[in-house]
C-alpha cells in the first residue's frame, strides 16, 4: 500500500501544476507565486517592456508575472484554462484589472481569444509542456503577434539534464522556423530549477 501512494500523490501534483483546481489547485498556486518569484522578476527584467507594449502570457498561473509586467507596459493580457488561477490572478491584480490596464480570460493556448497582430510581445513560463495543443500554441502566438513581435518561452529543467532541456528547446526551434518565427536564440537560466529561456521574433 505504501508503495502505490507516493506515485499516486506525485502524478495528482503533476495534474495540479498542469491544471490547478479546487483547494489543492490554490494551494499549489500559492507555492509557485513564491517558489518562482525569483524567476518572475528575471523573465519580466529580460523583457525589456515599455510603456507603448501590448503583453500577453499564457499560461499565467497564480498571475504574479502579470503584475509585474503591468507595471511596465501600457497593457498586458493572460490566458489560463484554470479556473482556480483565474481566480487568483485577478485577485492580484484586482485594480489592474479594474482600470483596463490588465485582463485576464479563460482559454488554452491553441485558441487565443485576441484579434491577429494585437500583441508587441507575447511569453510563457514553464506552461508550454502543459499545452492541450502545443503546435497550435506556437501558431496562436505567432498569429496574434505583430510583424516584428517577440516570443519568450521558459523551458524548466525539471528532474532532467541540460541536455535534454536543450534538445527540446532545439524541436520547438524547429517548430518556430517552420512557422515563420526567426532571430531565434537559446540560453540556459540558473533560477529555480534551472533550464533555458528560448526566444524570437515574428
Amino acid at each position: 500500500m505504501a508503495k502505490n501512494a507516493a506515485p499516486h500523490r506525485t502524478g495528482l501534483l503533476d495534474r495540479q501544476f498542469g491544471h490547478p483546481s479546487g483547494l489543492l489547485g490554490s494551494l499549489v498556486g500559492e507555492a509557485m507565486a513564491i517558489e518562482h518569484r525569483a524567476l518572475h522578476r528575471e523573465i519580466v527584467d529580460r523583457l525589456s517592456l515599455k510603456a507603448g507594449d501590448r503583453v500577453l502570457e499564457i499560461g499565467f498561473g497564480p498571475g504574479t508575472t502579470l503584475r509585474l509586467a503591468a507595471r511596465k507596459a501600457g497593457f498586458v493580457a493572460g490566458i489560463d484554462p484554470s479556473a482556480a488561477m483565474v481566480r487568483q490572478a485577478t485577485r492580484r491584480n484586482r485594480p489592474a484589472i479594474k482600470s483596463g490596464q490588465v485582463q485576464v480570460v479563460p482559454a488554452s493556448a491553441s485558441a487565443i481569444p485576441f484579434a491577429s497582430e494585437s500583441f508587441s510581445v507575447v511569453f510563457e513560463v514553464h506552461s508550454y509542456h502543459h499545452w492541450d495543443r502545443p503546435e497550435a500554441g506556437l501558431k496562436e502566438a505567432f498569429r496574434v503577434l505583430e510583424p516584428g513581435g517577440r516570443l519568450l518561452m521558459v523551458l524548466r529543467r525539471g528532474h532532467g539534464s541540460n541536455e535534454s532541456v536543450r534538445g527540446e528547446a532545439d524541436r520547438i526551434s524547429r517548430i518556430l522556423r517552420g512557422i515563420g518565427f526567426r532571430e531565434l536564440r537559446c540560453e540556459e537560466h540558473h533560477s529555480g530549477h534551472g533550464g533555458v529561456i528560448l526566444t524570437a521574433v515574428r
